[in-house]
């Protein structure tokens, strides 16, 4: 015999199924609903002898229609840029583990061999180059002199022995490059290395790369991926 459970005397409310969904509308949309309201009240008590002209009334709907589209515009603008942030992101996620060129002070040396190497950015007037690399306590190891042919950049390259030819052990090498222009004056120069990235940092100003020098740069600072 079939049976049934008891119904508990309580009453169910069924107001919640019934009810209509409600949704809030955005401050852009309220000002555009009171500035309807407004004019077709301003319609409704206009004097018919005299009623508002065409280019009053194009002007007004006008104001709206910009104010509503800006809205769209900064919201389709936001979403843009919320995809271009998760592509950066990904992007610079993917570099972890390898060599990456950046702006950078340091060379890495693996104690055989030439170290990770770099550039030396030479802009117009510079026709000569002096790179001098020194060790984690600041000794001076070695010294590299160009010669500039034009702007540009320059490779650096290290054979990883110091200014008497004995080999070096392997860690990071500061670099430091400095040109002489036409008038003999010393003028600093910018250098980019290669480096490993060990790590990617995600913060609001976009992603930062770490690199195994222990410098961190910006993840659109990265100029090559090896």
């Amino acid at each position: 015999m079939a049976t049934t459970d008891a119904v508990s005397n309580k009453s169910f409310d069924y107001t919640a199924l019934n009810a209509k969904a409600t949704t809030t509308k955005s401050a852009t949309e309220q000002q555009g609903d009171t500035f309807m309201k407004l004019l077709v009240k301003q319609l409704q008590s206009q004097d018919p002898m005299n009623p508002m002209d065409n280019a009053q009334f194009t002007s007004q709907m006008a104001q709206i229609n910009t104010v509503t589209g800006i809205d769209k515009l900064n919201t389709t603008l936001t979403t843009l840029l919320s995809a271009y942030g998760t592509t950066q992101n990904m992007q610079a996620a993917g570099l972890v583990g390898k060599q990456v060129l950046s702006d950078g002070k340091y060379m890495q040396y693996n104690g055989s061999g030439n170290a990770s190497g770099g550039n030396v950015t030479v802009p117009a007037g510079v026709n000569t180059v002096q790179v001098r690399i020194t060790g984690a306590d600041g000794t001076l190891v070695d010294q590299i002199q160009m010669t500039v042919t034009g702007k540009g950049d320059l490779p650096i390259n290290w054979d990883g022995k110091d200014g008497d030819g004995k080999q070096m052990p392997a860690g990071q090498y500061l670099i430091q490059a400095a040109g002489l222009d036409a008038d003999g004056k010393v003028v600093a120069l910018s250098t980019k290395t290669w480096q490993t990235a060990s790590s990617v940092i995600f913060g609001s100003n976009g992603a930062q790369v770490q690199l195994a020098s222990g410098e961190t740069v910006d993840f659109s600072k990265v100029t090559q991926v090896k």
